[in-house]
């Protein structure tokens, strides 16, 4: 249990954040609202700086360095960047140290934030860390739990199954519940007019691999009448500009950029990049298939290295392949019409059971109060 301390200044609390991608960016943003709110009731003043996107900062957050230029995934891509990653990691420990916030959260991106809890407390760094979304150590490197629980003084896992492995290896556990079904609304009974929606990834490299292949596919659906190009939308993904998606415009496709929500909730089909936007098509019951392609030798590590059956979040919160995937090799432009073409609808059934897993929404303001929980008046 986490001993309440002072705060560095009376009745002001003052939190640097850190998140490495679009989702832990949409996390943040969620918690900056709802600690504005706990503050307030106490009487306290809020200060936030740190890393992360466009909706932090539009939350309050006074932005020091944007999530899409420190979000590198993947063995070979880490080790491509590696120097620049160890530069970022240094700046943002002079960051933190400069700032001298009350505590630090860290959304997500574990291999990035990990060793910045570990340099943090290893310099003996006075602010309280916790690390919002737990790192996948169900899926591998479970040696990860001795760290978090030498490096964080909390974690707040977003998966039901997680909190018990945690606990169990020493981890201070604020178990919360998990941020998107505070974002996500729970579908309505409006027609889907969209015939085919596209959320190829968020990352540059994800773009890469993906967006040629849905752009093949969506034409060669069009070419056997499953829908025609004009009705085929690519989801922007924050932080990105229409030039990253110049491919799919050249190609006919549209793009549409900040209503993601939208466009799932009105697709009769999409076909996702694995992450967070597979279990946010799930909760708006959005028929979808999963894909991901990455480099030859960062797949041959993590196929190496992995431990579980699926990689979606759908399939892993339900233990069986409700949702197809399509990885690596197997992602090709037949395997895509071919799942497409299949019945999609028997997922439907699959996503009340999902949301039913996740329990209830206020995984924000939960784990808001519980940071001003850990603070006393000087």
């Amino acid at each position: 249990m986490v001993t309440p301390r002072p705060l560095a200044q009376p009745r002001r609390l003052k939190v640097f954040l850190v998140a490495g991608e679009a989702s832990g960016d949409a996390y943040g943003a969620l918690l900056l609202k709802e600690l504005q709110r706990t503050c307030q009731d106490r009487g306290w003043a809020l200060e936030a700086v740190g890393w992360g996107g466009d909706a932090m900062q539009s939350a309050g957050m006074r932005l020091l360095t944007h999530c899409n230029t420190i979000n590198f995934m993947g063995f070979w891509e880490v080790a491509q960047h590696l120097p620049t990653i160890l530069r970022n990691l240094k700046r943002a420990q002079r960051d933190v140290v400069a700032e001298s916030p009350d505590v630090v959260v860290t959304l997500d991106f574990p291999g990035f934030n990990m060793r910045l809890a570990r340099a943090l407390r290893s310099h003996g760094h006075h602010a309280l860390r916790v690390q919002w979304v737990a790192p996948q150590v169900w899926a591998w490197k479970a040696g990860r739990i001795q760290k978090l629980a030498e490096d964080f003084d909390a974690v707040a896992p977003i998966l039901p199954f997680e909190a018990k492995a945690l606990s169990d290896g020493g981890v201070e556990v604020w178990n919360e519940g998990h941020p998107l079904l505070d974002l996500v609304a729970v579908p309505g009974e409006e027609e889907r007019s969209l015939p085919l929606v596209l959320l190829p990834g968020s990352r540059q490299q994800e773009l890469k691999h993906h967006l040629p292949v849905f752009i093949q596919a969506a034409h060669e659906g069009a070419s056997r009448g499953l829908w025609t190009l004009a009705d085929v939308v690519v989801a922007g993904a924050p932080g990105r500009s229409l030039q990253d998606y110049k491919a799919a415009t050249d190609a006919g496709l549209t793009v549409t950029f900040g209503e993601t929500q939208r466009l799932l909730a009105q697709a009769q089909l999409a076909w996702v990049a694995s992450g967070t936007a597979t279990l946010e098509a799930a909760l708006l019951d959005t028929p979808h298939v999963l894909v991901y392609r990455t480099s030859p030798l960062t797949y041959a590590v993590a196929k190496r290295l992995a431990k579980v059956a699926y990689i979606g979040l759908p399939n892993l919160l339900l233990n069986e392949g409700a949702v197809p995937e399509l990885i690596q090799h197997d992602f090709t432009v037949e395997a895509l019409l071919e799942h497409t073409q299949g019945d999609l609808q028997a997922q439907r059934a699959a996503f009340q059971r999902v949301r039913q897993t996740l329990g209830g929404s206020g995984a924000a303001a939960r784990l808001a109060q519980r940071l001003t929980e850990a603070f006393q008046e000087a």
